[in-house]
């Protein structure tokens, strides 16, 4: 038996029975965990508890290419230096999750907010906003951000 990668996932290859075959693994740390705790003789729940514990003690890798793309497109924006009349109007085009209406009409300016390691879905995302639109543009919607930035200024 071995770990092997199909596609985007992970599984066991071999022969035998047992709930470690035909199940399909997200990474291969946990491919690898449940091979040793089958080989062990251990159960499903078993294999659920040293994932936690291996978990627990290997925090994930943070999102390097994510923070480097949001990084790169928070320079260009503030090049850019984006108007009220722009930040709302691109807040109304688009939904929830890239968008909180607030009761705040202030603007503030772009700047990076990186919640990937204090919430559970966290992300790096670019926080700006004004009259009361609060934009949260991950690598994406900054990107987009700044294709509706140009397109529109070019219609000028």
């Amino acid at each position: 038996m071995r770990v092997e990668k199909v596609g985007r996932k992970w599984i066991i290859e071999g022969k035998g029975k047992g709930w470690i075959f035909g199940r399909t693994f997200p990474m291969k740390w946990k491919a690898q965990i449940a091979l040793e705790v089958f080989k062990e003789g251990g159960k499903v729940s078993d294999y659920w508890k040293a994932s936690r514990e291996y978990a627990a003690k290997h925090p994930k890798t943070p999102p390097w290419r994510a923070i480097e793309k949001v990084t790169k497109a928070l320079e260009e924006i503030k090049r850019l230096y984006p108007t009220c009349e722009e930040i709302e109007e691109y807040g109304k085009g688009v939904g929830y999750g890239v968008v909180t209406i607030t009761e705040h009409k202030r603007y503030f300016s772009p700047h990076l907010h990186n919640t990937w390691e204090v919430k559970k879905e966290g992300r790096v995302h670019i926080d700006i906003g004004s009259g009361g639109y609060h934009l949260m543009l991950d690598k994406h919607w900054a990107e987009n951000f700044i294709k509706f930035i140009k397109n529109k200024r070019k219609k000028v």
